[in-house]
């Protein structure tokens, strides 16, 4: 009986480890260039709290652009804090949609932005977003280091959703000599 028991409760553990492997995507690589980005036209929200907690928030600001109209090809989070010195619950991140145009005013209970074109250290990932403190940042901050560049310290995530299917781009802005 305990010898069948054990048997159910591996077998149950190793399919469900090989389920989250493949389904998080943690065997897929993560992609390192540099290239220029921008403008973005940001429509966003300042979010307080835990990084992983954005997505109500982000899902708040999609809500609000479709309901007027604007198409949100992608959306972003654009983490302001270093979790490593910040209480989680004090952690600011500015979180939405990327729009393909300008704004001709700022929304009411939002924030808009618009950037400049500029340079980034991007990582691509085909995986689960939540896997890329753990395979992402390690990557971009190592070529960061091994050529010799110095970025900046907001990071921002941009989301591509395609269906089921999410890929993160990592952007790291290079910062000026």
């Amino acid at each position: 009986m305990a010898k069948t028991l054990f048997t159910v409760i591996a077998s149950l553990s190793l399919s469900l480890a090989v389920y989250l492997f493949i389904h998080l995507g943690v065997y897929k690589s993560v992609t390192v260039s540099v290239e220029k980005r921008g403008p973005f036209h940001l429509l966003y929200k300042t979010h307080i709290g835990a990084y992983h907690e954005i997505g109500m928030t982000i899902h708040e600001v999609e809500l609000w652009a479709i309901e007027h109209n604007l198409p949100c090809t992608d959306t972003f989070g654009e983490f302001l804090d270093n979790p490593d010195v910040i209480d989680q619950d004090r952690l600011r991140s500015h979180v939405g949609c990327i729009l393909t145009s300008p704004l001709s005013s700022k929304p009411e209970g939002f924030e808009y932005e618009e950037r400049a074109e500029h340079e980034f250290v991007i990582g691509k990932f085909a995986g689960s977003p939540s896997l890329g403190p753990f395979k992402a940042y390690p990557k971009i901050k190592k070529y960061l280091e091994d050529h010799r560049l110095k970025s900046e310290e907001v990071t921002m995530e941009i989301y591509h959703v395609n269906g089921p299917n999410v890929t993160t781009e990592y952007l790291f802005p290079v910062a000026n000599p």
